[in-house]
């Protein structure tokens, strides 16, 4: 696998064919970029080539070799998409050539803004012809990402200018951003092979987090786990690789033919394919053609090709240097993060028209030409990250947990702590549990529980409140979240909860004057006949008590019903189970006789009262006596 890695920056080539984009990686690396027969044979680059360089401040370098000729430009598009900076290689005995601007393009639509432009075979021209040459490139890179690209000028045959050149890439990518680790690596695969000895390996840039030995893997879109055997950079073995770096993973668990280009390696459970990816397009000025309205193109994102139909969200066209946001529908699952820059091709005759920057990638299906989908997706594409995080939170009604919403929005946990920490506290989110929802969407929950607690009120206004999961079952609200919610709602004042039943703050259970007077003559004629109580359904007839009432009466605790046939007022009830403990605590045991004796009452009474004390766990039934529960 020596062959194959690089360091913490990957530099890409790019030009025409025969511009000597291979020769001078070899001239700077003393690496042959060209590792197939055919390519030996025919003097041309045919895929892409791999080579490795430290640099005279002793940063490592990994460098990606593209082929130049038109009909490969599928292999040069897999190739540019994991560069940190780019080497825009040109003859100096031609100048710019036709694939010179189709890769200048290429990378102007990637935003790749860091690199150099190289002019070959100087020892071939004079310095007038050179200086030409030179303002003709000025004038081609003037409006591009590259447009502030030293011009340096080299010859790979005499070694000229190849220690500026060092220099200049050195200088250059000082002031570059390393790639960062935010706990989420993925590997889009440009190469995989079988190797005597090791197995599958598979080679590519990695970014996006860490990759340690021995850890599982997904193979997407697929969706195939693995796990890594073996992890070169830097052309040595390592036991973790960091981002940033062209990397070879030696796999277990499958053949290299069942993973090829355009296939991505990330931790299970972190990325998924989608078949629909909301973006802002870009179409070349020199496109030469509009796009329409459901056109089929190539998409190029990372390594991968895959055909995509456009639904134009603005017009029926987008003219030649216009811009405006689509939806795109892939004939196949695209393993994409929001952000991620792509290319789009006509597939006959092959050119390059338009790129792009995924918004979304996995979104809703839109209606065209709708304001709020096109406000929204605005929006999105310039959020800020506390921006970022409140979009994304208003797609799930019901909010999202932390990991998932990290996952989302390609951040660390400590990253989204940060950034959500500010938003809560500013109550434009509410964490409810391990659920985070928006302010707005927190306000609908509110409003929606204390319409049903209302409802519920109106309709049982002697009722303390409503059961807890009958609550959660009117509002419709999903079981995991509503343990959070309604401990938000408590905290907020907004709901009280006691013994499993909910109910709106202030609620008070009320009585009208004639049913205050029903209840007390209801009582006071069990405190007349304490142990033996009249039948519930005659006091309740007497006094014209309505059931609702009795109920009211048991929920408070004014009353005790210990089956249906048998109520006894409060205060007789503690009466009772005060004699019947002192008697427990004498002697030990209780038969029905001694308890009827005790209270001057009937089994009819005694018997009920006893079951409900067994089932109240005060006292536990031992054959037919009864004892005291320790």
């Amino acid at each position: 696998m020596t062959d194959l890695v690089g360091g913490s920056f990957v530099v890409g080539t790019a030009g025409h064919i025969d511009h000597g984009k291979s020769t001078l990686v070899k001239a700077l690396t003393q690496i042959d970029p060209d590792r197939l027969e055919e390519e030996k044979r025919r003097g041309m680059t045919i895929d892409l080539g791999f080579a490795y360089l430290q640099l005279p401040s002793g940063r490592r370098v990994g460098i990606v070799d593209v082929p130049g000729h038109q009909r490969f430009l599928k292999n040069m598009l897999a190739g540019v998409h994991g560069m940190d900076a780019v080497l825009l290689v040109i003859a100096a005995d031609e100048g710019p050539m036709p694939q010179t601007r189709e890769h200048l393009a290429i990378i102007d639509l990637l935003e790749i803004d860091r690199g150099l432009v190289v002019l070959t075979k100087v020892d071939l021209v004079a310095e007038d012809w050179l200086k030409l040459v030179r303002e003709d490139v000025t004038g081609l890179l003037r409006g591009t990402s590259l447009q502030r690209a030293p011009i340096i000028s080299v010859s790979s045959a005499t070694g000229q200018g190849l220690d500026q050149l060092r220099a200049a890439l050195d200088a250059e990518l000082a002031e570059a951003t390393p790639r960062p680790d935010v706990g989420r690596p993925r590997l889009p695969v440009d190469r995989s092979f079988a190797m005597s000895g090791f197995g599958t390996v598979v080679t590519g840039t990695l970014v996006g987090g860490a990759l340690r030995q021995g850890a599982e893997l997904a193979v997407l879109p697929a969706g195939k786990r693995v796990r890594i055997r073996g992890l070169q950079q830097h052309n040595q073995s390592v036991e973790e690789a960091r981002p940033g770096s062209r990397t070879a993973v030696n796999l277990s668990g499958l053949t290299h033919s069942q993973v090829r280009r355009g296939y991505v390696l990330a931790v299970p459970g972190t990325l998924a394919g989608s078949r629909r990816l909301d973006a802002r397009l870009v179409v070349l000025p020199d496109a030469g053609q509009p796009l329409r309205h459901r056109q089929q193109l190539l998409m190029y994102h990372e390594t991968a090709e895959v055909m995509v139909e456009l639904s134009l969200l603005e017009a029926e066209e987008l003219q030649p240097g216009q811009t405006a946001l689509a939806q795109l529908f892939a004939a196949g699952p695209v393993v994409a993060m929001d952000g991620d820059r792509f290319i789009l091709r006509v597939p006959s005759p092959p050119a390059t028209v338009a790129g792009g920057l995924i918004i979304d990638r996995a979104p809703r299906r839109h209606r065209r030409r709708d304001p709020a989908v096109l406000e929204d997706l605005a929006l999105r594409e310039h959020a800020d990250p506390a921006t970022a995080v409140v979009l994304e939170l208003g797609k799930h009604p019901w909010g999202l947990p932390d990991a998932e919403l990290a996952d989302r929005l390609a951040l660390p946990a400590a990253g989204l702590a940060d950034v959500i920490g500010p938003l809560a506290q500013a109550g434009a989110v509410r964490r409810l549990g391990n659920i985070w929802m928006t302010r707005a969407r927190w306000d609908a929950v509110v409003s929606r529980v204390t319409g049903v607690l209302r409802t519920y009120h109106l309709a049982h206004p002697l009722r303390r409140g409503m059961p807890r999961e009958e609550m959660r079952s009117r509002g419709g609200i999903p079981a995991d979240v509503y343990g959070g919610a309604l401990a938000a709602l408590i905290d907020d004042g907004i709901v009280t909860e006691r013994a499993g039943e909910v109910a709106a703050a202030g609620h008070a259970q009320g009585l009208r004057p004639e049913q205050e007077a029903a209840v007390g003559g209801f009582v006071a004629e069990l405190e007349l006949q304490p142990f033996n109580p009249p039948p519930p359904t005659d006091l309740m007839r007497r006094h014209s008590l309505a059931p609702a009432l009795l109920e009211y009466l048991v929920a408070e605790g004014r009353v005790v019903r210990v089956n249906d046939d048998t109520v006894f007022a409060r205060s007789a009830y503690d009466d009772a189970v005060s004699r019947l403990r002192a008697h427990l605590t004498e002697h030990r045991t209780l038969t029905v006789a001694a308890a009827r004796d005790l209270l001057g009452s009937s089994r009819r009474y005694v018997l009920p009262l006893l079951e409900w004390l067994d089932a109240q766990k005060i006292t536990r039934r031992v054959g037919d006596d009864r004892i005291l529960r320790t």
